[in-house]
């Protein structure tokens, strides 16, 4: 059973991870977030000390990239930026047409914009969320679900400070709502276009994870609301 000081630390991690998940999703890896990764500060490192669990397949994915990195280090820093940058047009702004837009109601329905994307609305506007409108792409996009989720880690860790136990406990079980109707519906199978449609070990590593850590995600939150519950 996890005691406080631990669920913080739970959450902590947890809003870390969906932060860079998100981050990598949004847009290109360049300037200060690509000289980030090739230092010691590297993200990936962060979120491989801050995991504990028996996947082998996100540790073969965490390896695959930070190997990529390494590399890269030892590149011109402007080439490996158009390398990346090439690469996420391909995955993400459907330039190959595979995979599909990263939306979920083009993975669910085909079309954009269709049900789910009124559904993830109002869950956003259920825990007191407007999307950005600096931010071009439906809101059922990948990078804008699992920023929310980023988000209500952090609602959960703030309320967890404040010793608010209601507050705890609505924000987790918003995130295991979330998980169970929307990200576990979906991301696994756009990790895995990811993973085939990738040319560089980054976003083949990413691909790796991202559909592996949801599942993992999903059993990690069934304990910490139990435990939450017993404080």
């Amino acid at each position: 059973m996890f005691s406080k000081e631990e669920l913080l630390t739970a959450l902590s991690s947890r809003r870390l991870i969906y932060w860079f998940l998100s981050r990598i999703c949004e847009k290109e890896i360049k300037g200060d977030f690509l000289e980030e990764l090739m230092s010691e500060n590297n993200p990936i490192l962060k979120i491989d000390s801050s995991l504990d669990i028996p996947s082998e397949e996100i540790k073969e994915g965490l390896n695959t990239m930070r190997k990529y990195v390494e590399y890269a280090i030892k590149r011109d820093l402007k080439e490996v930026e158009l390398e990346l940058a090439v690469d996420y047009a391909n995955i993400f702004l459907g330039v190959k047409k595979k995979p599909p837009h990263p939306s979920e109601s083009v993975y669910k329905t085909g079309l954009l914009m269709q049900e789910p994307y009124e559904e993830v609305l109002h869950a956003y506007w259920d825990a007191g969320v407007n999307v950005v409108k600096e931010f071009k792409e439906p809101a059922d996009h990948i990078a804008i679900e699992l920023q929310f989720m980023s988000y209500l880690c952090r609602k959960a860790q703030e309320a967890l400070q404040q010793n608010n136990k209601e507050d705890v406990l609505k924000y987790l079980k918003m995130q295991k709502d979330f998980l169970e109707k929307h990200l576990s519906q979906w991301v696994p199978k756009l990790a895995k276009d990811i993973e085939e449609s990738a040319d560089t070990d980054f976003y083949r590593g990413f691909g790796k994870i991202l559909g592996p850590y949801i599942q993992h995600d999903r059993e990690i939150i069934e304990i910490l609301i139990e435990d939450a519950s017993a404080l």
